[in-house]
């Protein structure tokens, strides 16, 4: 930049703020750390991150370098919310399984008392509750892609916000 280190630094920050930064430390004119996106963003201008911008004096301007990533909040949602439908895709295959071999041999498996309707076996509810937790464990995998697929493109692309803030300068 063309700019001294202290107009850099407030126009730096005034840009930041405008676009919904929160400044977490700072040390002026040289460091500017901010919070910026969301946790239910989903890309990587709006997940939730921390940007950390350095300006270095050269000469009569200055040196701006910035680095992101992914704040551990975002992170450790989206970890747990993957634990949390894996585990919900196990819950539903193991009682898929289980109404499964209730229909074909009919001796009664730990979920079989969910096929009984009135005290006795219902085949046509069985069948449904196969289907529907087959359905739900198919669902939640293609969740738990998603959310892997935006965790890479997010982290690969992190950068992205900062260096739109530094071209608007």
């Amino acid at each position: 930049m063309n700019l001294e280190i202290e107009k850099a630094y407030g126009d730096l920050k005034a840009s930041l703020a405008q676009k919904g930064c929160k400044t977490v430390s700072e040390n002026p004119p040289t460091q500017l750390l901010v919070k910026q996106g969301s946790l239910w963003g989903v890309s990587p201008t709006s997940a939730k991150k921390i940007v950390n911008i350095t300006c270095i004096p050269i000469d009569s301007g200055t040196q701006v370098t910035c680095s992101s990533s992914l704040s551990p909040d975002w992170k450790n949602i989206t970890i747990l919310g993957c634990a949390l439908a894996a585990v919900l895709i196990g819950l539903c295959l193991w009682m898929a399984f289980g109404i499964n071999a209730f229909i074909a041999n009919g001796k009664a498996t730990f979920w079989s008392w969910l096929a009984t309707v009135d005290g006795t076996v219902d085949l046509s509810v069985a069948r449904l509750l196969v289907n529907l937790t087959e359905a739900l464990a198919v669902f939640l995998f293609i969740i738990i892609i998603s959310e892997v697929a935006v965790a890479v493109y997010a982290h690969g692309r992190i950068d992205w916000f900062a260096q739109e803030i530094l071209d608007s300068l």
